[in-house]
Order: structure tokens, then C-alpha cells, then sequence
């Protein structure tokens, strides 16, 4: 699979769009250590609320309890996290799409991965990160 260039961010935004890794960087980082390594990177719920942020309906309830993120690597492979597991009103989970590895590029992992920090194993981390799709339950 070839390095994508970028990260294609649709779906429930008020600005779909795609982001490099300069446009990444200009988002305020956070940083996940794992394994004794860390992850330097922006967290999902900061960047789907950037430019704009999420065009979720207006509700009596948290209306990211009926939405969900699908994170899409080069090679096709997908993992699905609820909106309302990483909102930070909710489950204020912390995933965080990483542009660095110990202060250095991601090399073959693409120009960024999806770092999903207490998942007791690894299946839902996408490497290559090439999407990034809001999408209604229902």
C-alpha cells in the first residue's frame, strides 16, 4: 500500500476536508506513551472539532451518543470507535492520530496512525491512517 499523502476527514463536519501533515501539525499535539514509546499527535475529538468542528442535529441528549467514527488505513483496514466513547463529556476517551514516534516520522506506518490508548489489544490502532469518516448510526 502506498503512503498516503493525507488524511480525508467527511461525514458529519460542517467543513469536510483533507488535512497533511503540516495542516496536522498545526493542531495543538498530545502525547500517548505505550509500550515504553511515545506518541506524539493531535487527539481525534480536537481534530473533528477543528475548522468547524462536527454538524451533529441539535437534541435534547448528546446527540454523539448516535454518531460513530470509522478510521480507514491504506491497505483498507477499518476499526469503528462511537462518537460518545471519545467525547469528552462521555467517555472522554483519548485516541490520538499520531504523526511521530519517539520525536521521529512514522516512516512505514504512513505519515499517520490511530493510537488507541487501554485497549487491552491492539486490532482497533490503524496504521496509515487515510480516513476518517463521521457517520449516523442509523
Amino acid at each position: 500500500a502506498d503512503l498516503a499523502p493525507a488524511i480525508r476527514l467527511s461525514g458529519a463536519l460542517q467543513r469536510p476536508r483533507s488535512l497533511d501533515l503540516a495542516a496536522l501539525k498545526a493542531l495543538p499535539s498530545s502525547q500517548e506513551v505505550q509500550d515504553g514509546r511515545t506518541s506524539t499527535g493531535v487527539n481525534l475529538w480536537t481534530l473533528l472539532n477543528a475548522d468547524g468542528g462536527l454538524a451533529l442535529p441539535a437534541s435534547p441528549r448528546s446527540a454523539a451518543l448516535a454518531y460513530y467514527v470509522l478510521a480507514i488505513g491504506s491497505d483498507g483496514y477499518q476499526a469503528v470507535f462511537s462518537l460518545s466513547e471519545i467525547d469528552p463529556a462521555i467517555g472522554d476517551r483519548r485516541l490520538l492520530v499520531a504523526y511521530e514516534l519517539d520525536g521521529a516520522a512514522l516512516g512505514r506506518s504512513g505519515m499517520a496512525r490511530l493510537v488507541v490508548p487501554g485497549d487491552k489489544k491492539r486490532g482497533r490502532a490503524v496504521a496509515n491512517l487515510v480516513a476518517l469518516e463521521v457517520r449516523p448510526a442509523r
